[in-house]
């Protein structure tokens, strides 16, 4: 082999060698990333610092809620108790009887048959009121008068079903007796709460105003809660 030739063998023999000694790109990489490391775990510090501090409030909110909750429910209690006693003094000063509730829900109770039978007439005139509305559409005077034809019908059909609940009570027996006192206080609660209470939630009233207006729902309902023991016995 001659000089030359030896001379370009060497060189490339001592090439090859620098490539093996040399780092590889992966490994170059991951050391060129190694310093990044640090920062990353403070990143992740500081983001659990952060999280701390936001749920850290969390536990004086629910137990402020849990400590509010008794204070609602002592607000309610007082605010129907105060109107149902209110109630039951406007009674006691124009009746001039303490249980003068109690006397008019009692007298209720005995008329249930009647009252079921006036709520029967006004549900039955609405539902043929609304009932010949799908005739309406007749020609000539049959659609102007089907409407007050099912209404009236209707109605005089309702007016008639007091024998009707009485015999019913009276074949349910003793839940007849049981019952009474619901079916004559249900129907003036739900008046109250519909004509008076919802509309003054609707409004967004002051709670005077609200007060006031609490006291019919809440006097029927003490009345009836009052004179249901005398009625069980």
């Amino acid at each position: 082999m001659s000089a030359p030739a030896a001379t370009t063998a060497g060189l490339r023999a001592k090439v090859r060698k620098l490539k093996r000694g040399a780092p590889s790109a992966p490994v170059a990489k991951a050391a060129a990333a190694a310093p990044a490391a640090p920062s990353a775990s403070a990143g992740m510090r500081a983001k659990l610092r952060r999280t701390k501090r936001a749920a850290a409030p969390a536990a004086p909110a629910a137990a402020a809620g849990k400590s509010r909750e008794p204070n609602l429910r002592l607000r309610w209690l007082l605010f129907n108790a105060t109107a149902a006693g209110a109630g039951h003094l406007a009674l006691w000063t124009l009746a001039g009887d303490p249980m003068a509730g109690v006397d008019l829900m009692a007298r209720m109770t005995v008329s249930v048959p009647q009252l079921a039978a006036a709520g029967l007439t006004v549900g039955a005139a609405y539902g043929g009121w609304r009932a010949g509305g799908l005739l309406k559409g007749l020609p000539g005077l049959f659609g102007m008068a089907v409407r007050p034809l099912g209404a009236l019908g209707a109605a005089l059909w309702g007016q008639g079903t007091a024998p009707l609940v009485r015999d019913v009570l009276d074949t349910i027996e003793p839940w007849g007796t049981l019952l009474s006192p619901l079916l004559a206080a249900g129907p003036l609660a739900a008046a109250c709460w519909y004509g008076l209470d919802r509309r003054a939630a609707a409004a967004h009233l002051t709670w005077p105003a609200r007060w006031v207006l609490r006291i019919p729902l809440a006097t029927v309902v003490v009345s009836s809660l009052l004179y249901a023991p005398g009625a069980l016995l």
